[in-house]
C-alpha cells in the first residue's frame, strides 16, 4: 500500500492508532483522518498480551499502526509502545512510534526497541505531516527497503562507563551504559541500554567499562537519538592484544 494523503476511496484499509489516553486517542484519530485514512481506535488501558493486540489490530483490517509510547506507567500492561511499535515492523505491520516523552525516552526505553522503530515522531503542533511520511518509511522497512541512515553495519562499541544516574525508575528498569560508535564520532558518548549486550557479558557488569563489543549499528545516523544497536557480540581479542599475551609468557 501506499501511505500518502490519498482519496478515501483508495484507502487500503484502517490505520489502527494506540493510546492509553482517551483525549490523545481521539486527536491521534483525528489526524489520521485528516490524512484521508479510517482511523481504528485502540484503547491500551487493560492487561493483555502484546500479540493480542497485535492479532486485534491485524484482525480489524489495518493495514499500519500509530502508537504512543509510555503505556507501562499508566496503563495496566507489560510493554511501552516502543515494543508494540518494535513487534509489529518485524511482523510486516508498518508502524510508527508518536510519543510527548521522546526527548526524556530516547536513550533508554525507545533505543532498546530502536532496530525496528523506522521513525519516532514528537507530539507536537504540526507532526501530521510527519506521521504520513514516517508510515511511509516504516512501510518501506517492512519490505527490507531501509534508508542509508537506517542500515547496520558491523563496527566495534566501546563500553566507556556506567552512568551515575541509574537510580530513576527508568533507570532501574534500563540499567545504562555509555558507549562510543568507533565509525560514527568515537569521542562522542552515546547512553545504551545494558539489555542490548550479550547476556554472558552481564553477569559481571563491573567489568563492563572498557570492554569492546562488535555489532550493527546505523553510523550513517545524523543525530545520536537515531542510533541502534543490534546484534552485539563481545569482540575477539585484537592482534596487538594476542601478540603482547605471547611476548609476557
Amino acid at each position: 500500500m501506499t501511505l500518502t494523503i490519498a482519496d478515501p476511496a483508495s484507502l487500503p484499509g484502517r490505520v489502527a492508532v494506540a493510546d492509553d489516553d482517551e483525549n490523545a486517542l481521539s486527536r491521534g484519530c483525528d489526524q489520521v483522518r485528516f490524512l484521508r485514512f479510517e482511523p481504528y481506535r485502540l484503547l491500551i488501558r487493560e492487561r493483555r498480551p502484546l500479540q493480542d493486540v497485535l492479532n486485534e489490530v491485524k484482525s480489524e483490517g489495518c493495514g499500519a499502526l500509530i502508537s504512543d509510547h509510555r503505556f507501562k506507567t499508566r496503563a495496566n500492561v507489560n510493554f511501552d509502545g516502543a515494543e508494540l511499535v518494535y513487534r509489529a515492523n518485524q511482523g510486516g505491520l508498518p508502524a510508527v512510534l508518536y510519543s510527548a516523552h521522546v526527548d526524556e525516552d530516547e536513550a533508554d526505553s525507545i533505543r532498546a526497541w530502536r532496530y525496528g522503530i523506522p521513525r519516532v515522531v514528537r507530539k507536537e503542533r504540526g507532526s501530521t505531516r510527519a506521521l504520513a511520511e514516517a508510515l511511509s518509511v516504516a512501510e518501506k522497512e517492512t519490505h527490507g527497503e531501509r534508508e542509508l541512515t537506517r542500515q547496520g553495519f558491523l563496527t566495534p562499541v566501546r563500553v566507556v562507563r556506567i552512568p551515575e544516574d541509574s537510580t530513576t525508575d527508568t533507570r532501574q528498569r534500563y540499567p545504562m551504559v555509555d558507549v562510543t560508535v568507533t565509525a560514527w564520532r568515537p569521542r562522542v558518548l552515546v547512553p545504551m541500554p545494558m539489555s542490548l549486550l550479550p547476556e554472558e557479558a552481564l553477569n559481571s557488569p563491573e567489568t563492563l567499562p572498557g570492554r569492546i563489543f562488535l555489532g550493527e549499528v546505523n553510523y550513517y545516523a545524523e543525530h545520536g537519538n537515531e542510533l541502534f544497536f543490534h546484534n552485539l557480540k563481545v569482540a575477539p581479542p585484537s592482534r596487538l592484544a594476542r601478540r603482547g599475551d605471547r611476548n609476557s609468557a
